[in-house]
């Protein structure tokens, strides 16, 4: 059996989104027209990190069968992350509906 072989400083973080943005007629938009997962209104979920891609795909489709996963099996992402990076260099803020900004 081969073993993929692990990129040091990297690991591969498998994603699931729980969308909530619902059509009028109550079904549920998991992608986008062009097959991109719809980025709108959706909570993601930080299944497992994995130090494999192929780690990552095996719980993935383990995963599809699970309470909460298995009504939307199609809406797991797998994205490569460096460790020690730091990813929030310029802090964040909050846009709500009414226009305001909070720090």
């Amino acid at each position: 059996m081969k073993h993929e072989q692990h990129s040091e400083g990297e690991v591969h973080v498998l994603w699931h989104a729980r969308h909530l943005a619902v059509e009028e007629n109550g079904r549920i938009i998991h992608r986008d027209p062009d097959g991109i997962i719809h980025l709108d209104e959706e909570e993601w979920r930080i299944v497992g990190i994995y130090t494999t891609r192929s780690a990552a795909e095996t719980q993935r489709e383990a995963s599809k069968d699970l309470r909460g996963f298995r009504c939307e099996p199609d809406c797991f992402e797998i994205s490569p992350l460096v460790l020690d990076e730091d990813l929030w260099t310029d802090g964040f803020f909050t846009e709500y509906p009414d226009g305001l900004q909070q720090d």
